[in-house]
Formats: C-alpha cells, sequence, structure tokens
C-alpha cells in the first residue's frame, strides 16, 4: 500500500468514526448512553485523534518531495546582513499580534526563512532561522554606543563617597554588551571531526557491506570452489527533534540592543548544540534521542581498575580493540572528561621514568585528546570520530507562543531542531570506564 492509499484509507476511517460518535451523541440527547456506549464513545475520540496525526505525517512526508543539491546551499548572506539579522524583529513579527510595521521591519528575516522552507521542502512549525545565522553571530558593539558609554564614565568631580552630596546622583554605568557569560561545557564533537550531513531532506539510508565473500583453492588433483556471497547492511539517520524554550518579558522585546539580539542567540543556540554533541556520545535511543556512541551495540569496551585513573596497558587495550577490527583507521582520537584528563597528567608511565601518560601537549599514545565535560564521570572514548555521522535537516524552527504567559506581557519562544546520530562501523570505537 503506497502513501496516497495509506491516507485515503486513514480518511475513510476517520469519516466512518465521526459518523458513529454524531450518532451516539444524538442519543445521548434523548436517553442516558449504556457504560458500553460511553466506552466506544472514548474509544473513537482516541481513534480519531491517531487517524488525525498519521494524516498529517503522511501528508507532510508527501511535501518532502525528491531531494535537491541544493538544500545544502547557504542564504548567501554577508557578514553585514549576518549581524543584522534581529531574532528580535522575527519574535515580534511571528507573534500573534504583530502588525504590518513588525512584518515590514522583519522583511529580511522573513524572507531568509521562506528560503529555507523552499529548499527543505518542508514547512516549519513557526519560522525558520538559518543555520549560518545561528552559527556565526559575533555580537559587535554599536561605535555611537560604546562611545556614549565611555563619556559617561570618563570623570567625575563630585565627592562620590558622600550619599547626600553627590552619590546619589551617580547612575549606575551598565555595560549589557560585556555581559559576563554563563560558564558552560566544552563542545566536544567540533573537536574530533566528527562527519556532518547537513541539509538533509527526508530518512536517510546508506547501504553497508557486512560480509565479504570467501576465496577458495583448488587442489592439483582437482575439485571445486564453495559458493560464498558478501552480505550487506544499513546505516539509517531519521529526523530526531530538539528543541528548548524560554520566557522573555514584554520590555526586552521591546529592546533592539545588540546585547539583547546576542544574548538571545547565543543562549538558545548554545544549549541546543550542547545537547545534540551530548547526545553523540551518550544518548539513550529513548524519549526521541538518538543512540549515542555508548550505547551502541558492538563497540569495544575496557574496564578501568582503578576508576577514572586508567593505566598504560588499559589505555593500550583500548587501542587494541580497535585494532583487532581493522578499524584503527581515520580520524583517531581520545575524548574524555576533566578528572580522567587530569589523573591522566599525573600518572607517570612507570617510576623513575619521568614520563606521564597523558603527555604536556594533550597526547595520549600519539593520538589527540579532546577533554570535555559532555562525557559522563570516569568515561573515555577512543575511535576513528570520521565514524560518527552526525545528521541535520534544515535550520532552527522558531516558534513564538503568546498565550502561556500572557497575564504577565511574556511571551514563551521555543526553537525546535531535527537532527539524528549515527555510527558507521561500530567497531571504530571502544568505551573504557
Amino acid at each position: 500500500m503506497d502513501l496516497n492509499q495509506k491516507l485515503t484509507s486513514f480518511r475513510e476511517e476517520e469519516v466512518e468514526k465521526r459518523s458513529r460518535a454524531a450518532d451516539l451523541a444524538g442519543k445521548a440527547g434523548k436517553e442516558d448512553l449504556t457504560s458500553d456506549e460511553l466506552s466506544e464513545l472514548s474509544e473513537i475520540e482516541q481513534r480519531i485523534g491517531y487517524l488525525h496525526d498519521q494524516q498529517q505525517g503522511i501528508e507532510r512526508s508527501q511535501k518532502i518531495g525528491a531531494f535537491s543539491p541544493n538544500v545544502n546551499d547557504k542564504a548567501g548572506m554577508n557578514n553585514k546582513e549576518q549581524r543584522e539579522f534581529s531574532m528580535l524583529k522575527l519574535i515580534k513579527a511571528s507573534a500573534r499580534d504583530a502588525t504590518r510595521k513588525d512584518r515590514d521591519d522583519a522583511a529580511m528575516e522573513l524572507e531568509l526563512s521562506a528560503d529555507v522552507e523552499k529548499r527543505i521542502g518542508v514547512a516549519p512549525r513557526g519560522v525558520y532561522l538559518p543555520m549560518e545565522v545561528m552559527g556565526s553571530w559575533q555580537g559587535k558593539e554599536d561605535y555611537e554606543e560604546k562611545r556614549s558609554a565611555y563619556a559617561r564614565g570618563e570623570k567625575r568631580d563630585l565627592n562620590a563617597t558622600d550619599f547626600t552630596g553627590a552619590a546619589a546622583l551617580i547612575g549606575v554605568d551598565f555595560r549589557p554588551n560585556q555581559m559576563i557569560p554563563l560558564l558552560r561545557n566544552a563542545m566536544a564533537l567540533t573537536q574530533l571531526n566528527a562527519t556532518y550531513l547537513d541539509g538533509l531532506v527526508g530518512d536517510v539510508a546508506i547501504p553497508k557491506q557486512t560480509g565479504a565473500a570467501t576465496a577458495g583453492w583448488i587442489g592439483s588433483d582437482g575439485g571445486t570452489i564453495g559458493e560464498s556471497d558478501q552480505t550487506v547492511g544499513m546505516v539509517t539517520l531519521t529526523p530526531r527533534t530538539v528543541g528548548v524554550f524560554t520566557d522573555y518579558s514584554r520590555q526586552l522585546r521591546l529592546q533592539s540592543s545588540p546585547s539583547v539580539e546576542n544574548f538571545i542567540r547565543q543562549d538558545l543556540a548554545q544549549v541546543v548544540a550542547l545537547e545534540k554533541d551530548r547526545a553523540a556520545f551518550h544518548g539513550t535511543g529513548s524519549g526521541g534521542q538518538p543512540v549515542g556512541i555508548a550505547n551502541t551495540t558492538g563497540i569495544g569496551t575496557q574496564a578501568f581498575a582503578t576508576g577514572s585513573t586508567p593505566t598504560r596497558s588499559e589505555v593500550v587495550g583500548m587501542r587494541g580493540d580497535i585494532a583487532s577490527a581493522n578499524a584503527l583507521t581515520g580520524s583517531l582520537a581520545f575524548a574524555t572528561e576533566s578528572t580522567v584528563y587530569s589523573n591522566m597528567l599525573d600518572t607517570v608511565v612507570d617510576a623513575g621514568s619521568g614520563q606521564f601518560l597523558l603527555s604536556e601537549n594533550g597526547t595520549l599514545l600519539g593520538r589527540q585528546v579532546v577533554e570535555s565535560n559532555q562525557i559522563t564521570d570516569g568515561q573515555m572514548f577512543f575511535g576513528n570520530f570520521s565514524d560518527l555521522m552526525v545528521g541535520e535537516w534544515g535550520g532552527y524552527d522558531l516558534m513564538v507562543d503568546p498565550f502561556t504567559g500572557a497575564t504577565a506581557g511574556n511571551v514563551r519562544i521555543l526553537i525546535f531542531h531535527s537532527c539524528d546520530i549515527a555510527v558507521r562501523h561500530a567497531e571504530s570505537f571502544t568505551l573504557g570506564q
């Protein structure tokens, strides 16, 4: 049964269920429904909801269409346009009470959203944020604002220690563009040469050879070669959605300061990016998460006898897992958290040698070691990280919810991003813990 036939079947069943629900509703207006009829009505309501969701899913799939090479193209914005792209304008233009002026002010932002939608072929829940915008923002101070801030703090002749004299007149020199950033985990994947597949359309299936034919010998007295076949499998990537939301006050939305713009962009983008980074290592495969390296069936394992302090022989054992699987190639590297990293810096190779397990330049057995607290305590990964695939569908999907905090004048901003993680060869990775 193709998608059109399935869609027709769902629609016909929905019409049938709604007709039966109408019959029961008509009867309820004349007499009480029996317990069986009430139970049936409840089941009909649940079934209609399911049928509706299925139809939406099929219709969404049909809109995706065939893959086009330009789906990976960037929006073609120059540096000035990237700096001027305003999430605040886009939020105001997407709000339910947006005026024509709000939409006119966000003309560039709305045009870029439409461009992403056209290339992907899938409508956003709200509006699209181009990936190049979210990844390139460098928040720059306006010259005039910078100069006036300097002038405000240049010199004060009155006594600033006497409140009744002059201290009461001294304002706070607020420096929003110098906001102290939150200390966050360092990204790991960006340092490990993982394979990124961006601008994807629909599900992705990559053929994979899992077995080879077997050669044979023919003796001098004759004989035949036995038949053998290659075996193949598939590595798949399916869109999984990660999201974040935050509430902004009405007053904050009225601001146009570069610092507010920078704060909104960086915070939302970094939260989503860090969660995707974490899932690449520790995604469980449940609750909508992708399957990370640690939970991929078939990876190698190495036990650390003394907790967060691996020995040289244990690290060599991790290398041996990869080598014995013929996977000791590509972008080989270690990734671990700060405690393991620090302990290896202080672990001598052997007494009197003066050499430590982890060199001061951050290499272990001649390979790069990436330190990030995205990794679970006491764990260390080793492998060919080019065999880790990160699939991305479109940009960031921004939605504006004006209802949740309406009584306080707040607006809830939600950002969704579709991505997935897959390992090409489980044998390319080993986990020590």
